[in-house]
């Protein structure tokens, strides 16, 4: 979560945190907020072979666990967000649909 407030927050990414905050309101997941193309960005960082899980109407949730995801992990999903979103990959995604998220 503070990699998404410190990276992910401001324009033109404009994440924000969907989960509580306080540790004994939440489980694994990260749930990721964005207003436009959470959709189609989800599908780019399935190319990219992260594995999300997708709630409409947008939301990214991510896992990262720390049992089996190393810091360095969880800080390249990040750097996926911001490189789909800077390049525009997302728009490959654009008005495709799937029955699995």
């Amino acid at each position: 979560m503070f990699l998404s407030d410190t990276l992910l927050s401001a324009p033109p990414y404009s994440f924000s945190i969907g989960t509580p905050r306080e540790d004994d309101r939440r489980s694994g997941h990260v749930a990721l907020e964005r207003d436009e193309n959470a959709w189609e960005i989800c599908n780019a960082l399935k190319s990219r072979g992260v594995i999300p899980d997708f709630r409409g109407p947008n939301v990214i949730r991510i896992a990262p666990i720390a049992l089996y995801n190393t810091f360095a992990e969880v800080r390249n999903v990040v750097l996926h967000l911001r490189d789909i979103i800077d390049s525009g990959e997302y728009r490959e995604y654009l008005g495709l649909r799937s029955a699995i998220t």
